[in-house]
């Protein structure tokens, strides 16, 4: 990569970031009278995630509709995705990455401009990019994804990657290191019980 677009790749990695963050917490609002910050911070990370993709070969305009759109699709894919795959992701980390990583790579197809096509005057569309970028995510979608699911189900019958429910009771510093991550952090046992 030519070093004189470093400039480009953080204006354009910050503003994906910041439209997706902005998207997510308009798409919270409306649907819960409130904005989530945790929904929020999961749209930034997708369009991180999206926006890291194209980062040095979309314009800035581009970065912010690539943003808007990622983060538009974290909490759809949040609460659709997971429950239709029954993930357990308290986090949604798998949903934001999958779907952002999968709008980036298409979002380089429409709206990237690679050095090839800007000396000879073409726009994005001639450079074959948009059939490549289909071509990955369908071997991520319909390879790589069976692949590594599957060998997870194996692998987990075999060393079970669920957690006992006395170990998600207790956390997992009390329950497979024998102390708490956070000492200092005191709860009481009283304070849990209804008056």
């Amino acid at each position: 990569m030519d070093p004189r677009r470093a400039g480009l790749v953080g204006i354009n990695t910050t503003l994906a970031a910041g439209s997706a963050a902005l998207m997510t917490a308009i798409v919270t609002r409306v649907r819960f009278t409130r904005p989530d910050a945790s929904l929020t911070a999961n749209g930034w990370v997708a369009g991180l995630a999206a926006g890291s993709a194209g980062c040095a070969f979309v314009p800035p305009a581009a970065a912010i509709v690539i943003g808007l759109i990622a983060g538009l699709l974290a909490p759809l894919a949040i609460e659709k995705l997971e429950a239709w795959l029954s993930i357990d992701d308290p986090g949604g980390a798998i949903s934001v990455h999958a779907m952002g990583g999968i709008w980036g790579l298409i979002a380089v197809g429409m709206f990237g401009r690679f050095p090839a096509d800007v000396l000879a005057g073409r726009g994005s569309g001639d450079s074959g990019q948009w059939v490549a970028q289909l071509v990955g995510v369908a071997t991520l979608v319909g390879f790589v994804l069976p692949l590594t699911y599957g060998l997870n189900w194996v692998l987990n019958r075999f060393l079970p990657q669920r957690v006992a429910p006395e170990g998600e009771r207790q956390g997992l510093d009390l329950h497979e290191l024998g102390a708490g991550a956070y000492p200092e952090f005191v709860t009481h046992s009283d304070e849990f019980f209804q008056r």
